[in-house]
């Protein structure tokens, strides 16, 4: 499973954040809640499909998760969603089924790594993209791991 590489401009995403001690937890209920307040966002959309983003580098530690779908930079937040800038940067986009993503997750991390040529880059943020109708096990998804050319 080779990724391609891509380089991506900044930006913005708006939904629910919730709180979760690791990225193996389970975040369906958080993309219920997503869901709820999907189409008061959806006017300030930018784009079709969601995104899972991960608002911490390290996956096994405590970590807030974004929700959402991409927005218009000049979009605000309401009281009953957030709003996070995600920066350019480089990634490997690996492609995968919804019900592979822990897998492929384990992939990366415990084989792509260490045989590639790239280090993640811990300053910027990894996300997931939904397909507008991700519905089931079998639906594709894309992992946005960022990355950076290893030193040395």
């Amino acid at each position: 499973m080779e990724p391609k590489t891509v380089s991506r401009e900044g930006f913005k995403v708006m939904g629910v954040i919730g709180h979760f001690s690791s990225a193996g937890e389970n975040f369906g209920p958080l993309w219920q809640d997503y869901m709820k307040v999907h189409e008061s966002i959806e006017p300030m959309g930018a784009g079709p499909g969601h995104y899972g983003v991960y608002l911490a580098p390290d996956h096994s530690q405590p970590l807030d998760y974004l929700a959402g779908m991409a927005v218009r930079s000049d979009a605000v937040a309401s009281a009953d969603v957030s709003a996070r800038d995600v920066p350019a940067a480089t990634y490997a986009v690996f492609g995968c089924q919804f019900e592979d993503i822990g897998p492929t997750y384990g992939f990366i991390w415990d084989e792509w790594l260490a045989a590639s040529d790239y280090e993640q880059d811990t300053d910027a943020l990894g996300f997931d993209f939904y397909a507008p109708n991700t519905e089931s096990a079998e639906s594709p998804v894309q992992i946005w791991f960022p990355v950076k050319r290893r030193e040395g």
